[in-house]
């Protein structure tokens, strides 16, 4: 028979059952469970408040934190009174369970103050749309990454958003989830790890999803997949928009060094890496290289286009052999394959693409008809660029895809901006490079480069 238990005061458990008190486990399951329902009902009433929502639910979770931490405060000085009734003095279990009580105490209301205020918000947050930028680890590309990243959230800030930046070497998954919650815009940079692969079999664990740091610190040339299953429980905000930039295999693409996919590959692996984005509340998924993506977001804050005129809005846009497809993974959703000159897929459209920016933004009312596609590239309309004095020969073309604009003839010169479709220039010089011809030109805004001859046309 194992011997009795022996109390603070030397009293066995045996002989006094109707003073037992409870043990920190059973306070601590007790004071969850009374803790539970109040913080169901603190979320539920912050969700309907509105405006007043960040306020009222730091209030509400202080007011229920401290009313268990008192409870709990009470239970210790019953104990202590007891023991004094008793003749006894205060051992050094009671004094700990005190220190305990004074600790929780400050960490709850600590908590209380930051847990509901993960970020620093300027103006009224809640009526601005909320974008999440995550960059994963991608190894000796990784400050390359951030600083693109790192841009594309400035830039989003600059339109009035309510930015989160999420960066390695604390791109966890923990974090990650934790900032997505309620995001308008999701935007990943970083490692992809799509189907069909040549590393079978299909699952979700590990596939369709985001690479990112297994823990804090990690060190950039590593990383952890975390597949479709978790990326369906982000929680992204009703009818929110994901742009993947820069991944393997999200926009029909292949790893670098293999050979170009089929368009039923790609097709497959454009359907299959929104999937679990579609799921987690998103309406639209665009994919691209690694590129400027801000095009994407001057519409989505400035504009009503749908998300098809805002994928064709792109200077990554060819619409050389461009395809559509419906959504085996996402009933009802629709996907868009627009390959490169080379024919490689690095944009990519799932979702419904008649969704329109003012809905993404809960404004204004949608526009009855769409634009025409011709008619919305910049340069469109004008008169081109003035003509310069010193210019013996006048040469008007027009770009007939998007151009990078270098500071020299040749990919070896550093890109200094871009030329999109449509956009009437004036041929300054002809250089031979190589095999082909460039074109030192001037664009309607007065900024001169050089472009590919390519894909300029003299109509």
């Amino acid at each position: 028979m194992a011997p009795a238990t022996l109390t603070d005061q030397g009293h066995s458990q045996e002989q006094r059952p109707s003073r037992q008190r409870p043990s920190l486990r059973t306070v601590g399951a007790t004071g969850a469970s009374y803790l539970r329902a109040p913080l169901h009902i603190a979320r539920a009433t912050a969700g309907a408040a509105g405006v007043l929502r960040p306020i009222l639910h730091r209030v509400l979770t202080m007011a229920v934190i401290a009313t268990f931490v008192a409870w709990f405060y009470v239970r210790v000085l019953a104990g202590a009174i007891s023991q004094r009734t008793n003749g006894g003095q205060r051992t050094p279990r009671l004094r700990g369970m005190r220190t305990l009580s004074l600790a929780m105490l400050v960490v709850a209301l600590a908590s209380a103050g930051t847990a509901t205020v993960a970020r620093e918000r300027t103006g009224d947050a809640d009526t601005r749309p909320k974008v999440v930028v995550v960059v994963g680890p991608v190894g000796p590309r990784t400050a390359e990454y951030e600083a693109r990243g790192r841009a594309l959230a400035a830039h989003a800030r600059g339109l009035g958003a309510d930015v989160i930046g999420i960066y390695p070497p604390r791109a966890t998954w923990t974090q990650v989830s934790r900032a997505a919650r309620d995001a308008d815009l999701f935007v990943y940079m970083g490692h992809g790890n799509g189907w069909p692969s040549p590393y079978p079999p299909f699952q979700t664990e590990t596939k369709n999803g985001l690479g990112l740091n297994a823990y804090e610190g990690a060190p950039s040339g590593t990383h952890r997949y975390h597949g479709e299953r978790y990326v369906e429980r982000l929680r992204l905000s009703k009818d929110a928009v994901v742009l993947l930039v820069g991944l393997c295999y999200s926009s029909g693409n292949a790893e670098p060094g293999m050979s170009i996919p089929s368009r039923a590959v790609a097709r497959e692996r454009v359907d299959n890496y929104g999937a679990g984005f579609l799921r987690a509340g998103a309406r639209a998924v665009f994919s691209d290289g690694f590129s400027d993506s801000s095009y994407l977001l001057d519409d989505l804050f400035h504009s009503d286009r749908s998300m098809r005129s805002i994928f064709w809005s792109s200077w990554r846009a060819t619409d050389m052999d461009a395809s559509t497809f419906r959504s085996e993974r996402t009933p009802g959703m629709a996907g868009i394959l627009d390959p490169q000159p080379d024919g490689d897929y690095y944009h990519s459209f799932i979702g419904d693409p008649d969704f329109r920016a003012s809905e993404w933004r809960g404004g204004s009312e949608p526009a009855d008809e769409e634009p025409p596609r011709d008619e919305e590239g910049p340069g469109d309309g004008d008169e081109g660029p003035e003509e310069d004095p010193g210019d013996p020969v006048v040469d008007r073309r027009r770009a007939t895809g998007h151009l990078n604009l270098r500071n020299g003839p040749g990919t070896s010169h550093r890109i200094i901006g871009w030329v999109l479709r449509g956009t009437k220039i004036l041929v300054l010089e002809t250089k031979e490079h190589g095999t082909s011809d460039w074109l030192r030109v001037r664009l309607p805004s007065g900024e001169k480069g050089w472009v590919w001859s390519g894909w300029v046309s003299r109509r």
